[in-house]
């Protein structure tokens, strides 16, 4: 009598395997994939809201650039004496930056913080590549010919308030209030006429 086979199952492939176990559990997959996408937007705006929530409060002042935009509404493009790489250059960086512009271009430069005479505003005293260790600072990055960019460059305004603003920065009457955290990270709380 010849003898009965047994078909062999085929042995599953590891995609097999994996693939089974993702339809088993999809609704985990979704929730997880929904918790992370969720839990990163809320890092990205902690991380935005870090300086206005933690930061110590500074007052620099404001020099002008331009006050409207016809697709924004009025705002103001700020620019601040420390937004320029100073003469001297930066320590730690090579050379003058018109001889060296690639290699300084996209670098952190961190600008030492000092208070003014008056007691309310705040000064560049040092540029560098090195962190400081104490003292407040701005952490910021060269993006073009000799110039600073700090987060803090832009300020949108209510309608029709541009102007007042474009004559206050050349009266010299205008101060950007700057929340400042302690790795030098700032956001623009607000601007004053004085």
């Amino acid at each position: 009598m010849p003898e009965a086979t047994v078909p062999v199952p085929e042995p599953r492939s590891r995609l097999d395997g994996i693939m089974a176990w993702i339809k088993g559990h999809e609704r985990l997959i979704l929730l997880a994939a929904v918790g992370f996408q969720v839990i990163f937007l809320l890092a990205m705006i902690g991380l935005g809201l870090r300086p206005l929530l933690t930061g110590d409060t500074i007052f620099v002042r404001v020099v002008p650039v331009d006050p409207r935009d016809p697709f924004r509404g009025d705002y103001v493009v700020l620019s601040y004496e420390f937004s320029r790489v100073p003469p001297e250059g930066v320590e730690g960086l090579p050379g003058p930056y018109w001889q060296r512009e690639q290699e300084w271009l996209g670098r952190t430069v961190y600008v030492s913080l000092v208070p003014e005479p008056d007691g309310k505003h705040w000064r560049a005293e040092k540029f560098s590549i090195y962190q400081p260790t104490s003292g407040k600072y701005l952490r910021g990055r060269i993006v073009g010919p000799g110039r600073l960019e700090f987060g803090i460059e832009s300020y949108y305004l209510q309608e029709g308030k541009g102007y007042q603003y474009e004559q206050a920065v050349r009266n010299g009457r205008l101060s950007a209030e700057i929340a400042l955290t302690a790795d030098g990270q700032a956001a623009l709380r607000g601007l004053w006429i004085e």
